[in-house]
């Protein structure tokens, strides 16, 4: 037989109406007993029936949006092109945030239970490639009892509806610019490798590299964690070095911000001392006073049509899971030219 409610109570040591309080988000509970009670119930995998919990709860007209990093420019945008979609279809946005911090998302996960949500769109601070964390996250999805639109971020064993940009494609398209601008010697800024989109990304730039039949130097190969200061810091130390590629393949926005803080720092000018493609975009022309090329892939787009999916699933809850891929197309304003004489 499996874990009752009875069973929960008892080790969680207070009475069955806590717990169903715990449960529906209805009435006082500490802080202290709600986790005491939370801790039990994922250490049994325990999830109330929808029918226990519908009991006594009002249908909602909440839709969650969980995301790793409020202040980064591309989940701005996430979040005005669902917020957007959100409002006119007459709901409600509930935003939390994990800061790419596994623990900081399950908490994430318990407020949107908390919030008894209609629907969540979910970008994971992880992959949750091992069996334990992908179980626990699984296990906190299940228990909100709603659609789960995937965004962003796939993963790999989840069976849910899914928006989500083609990496490595255009990875490799950023890359072949720089080809075909003249460049040869070509670093690249990694992001994090642990994350699907950073190592589609990396190995897009890779495939580019070797189709081409040029040789990729180790170190020109710069992993930047999806992060401002680490990039910056790495690409200082690189070029310092003196050894710096003509060209690099710049994973992302934040990674942008911190290459060309490095580079500006030293007085080196863009293109004509070094070259770059980068994936997304930052506020360029406001903060460096210069056009520079990168992967465009109409961000707001990517969060009305998470939404839009999260509707047809509340309309069309028995449809089959949808994955819609968003092709990034290279934008080139100059930063890419190889230079003679270099």
């Amino acid at each position: 037989m499996g874990v009752t409610i009875h069973d929960i109570a008892k080790e969680a040591g207070v009475g069955k109406s806590t717990i169903s309080r715990v449960i529906n988000g209805t009435g006082y509970v500490s802080a202290e007993t709600v986790a005491k009670v939370r801790c039990v119930m994922e250490r049994h995998n325990y999830h109330p029936s929808a029918a226990a919990r519908n009991l006594s709860k009002r249908e909602s007209d909440t839709v969650g949006l969980n995301l790793p990093e409020v202040n980064n420019p591309f989940f701005a945008d996430i979040l005005k092109g669902v917020s957007q979609m959100v409002e006119k279809c007459g709901y409600t946005l509930v935003l939390c945030g994990s800061d790419n911090d596994v623990e900081k998302d399950y908490r994430a996960l318990r407020a949107m239970y908390a919030q008894r949500v209609k629907g969540l769109i979910y970008v994971p601070a992880s992959d949750y490639a091992d069996n334990p964390s992908f179980a626990r996250m699984e296990g906190m999805l299940k228990s909100l009892d709603c659609p789960v639109v995937l965004l962003d971020r796939p993963v790999a064993r989840m069976r849910c509806d899914c928006v989500m940009t083609d990496n490595f494609s255009g990875a490799y398209e950023a890359t072949e610019a720089l080809i075909r601008a003249g460049h040869t010697r070509i670093g690249v800024i990694a992001g994090d490798t642990e994350l699907f989109i950073g190592r589609e990304r990396y190995e897009g730039f890779l495939k580019a590299m070797e189709q081409n039949g040029l040789a990729v130097n180790p170190g020109h190969v710069i992993y930047g964690q999806f992060d401002k200061q680490i990039t910056y810091g790495k690409v200082s130390g690189l070029l310092d070095g003196g050894d710096t590629p003509t060209a690099f393949f710049v994973s992302n926005n934040l990674s942008e911000a911190g290459f060309l803080a490095a580079v500006y720092e030293r007085g080196l000018r863009i293109p004509e001392d070094v070259a770059f493609v980068g994936f997304d975009s930052i506020p360029g022309p406001d903060i460096f006073n210069m056009p520079y090329s990168s992967l465009e892939r109409e961000v707001l787009r990517l969060g009305e049509q998470a939404a839009q999916l999260l509707f047809r699933r509340f309309d069309a809850p028995g449809r089959p899971t949808e994955k819609v891929v968003i092709l990034p197309h290279v934008c080139l304003r100059g930063s890419e030219r190889l230079v003679s004489g270099r």
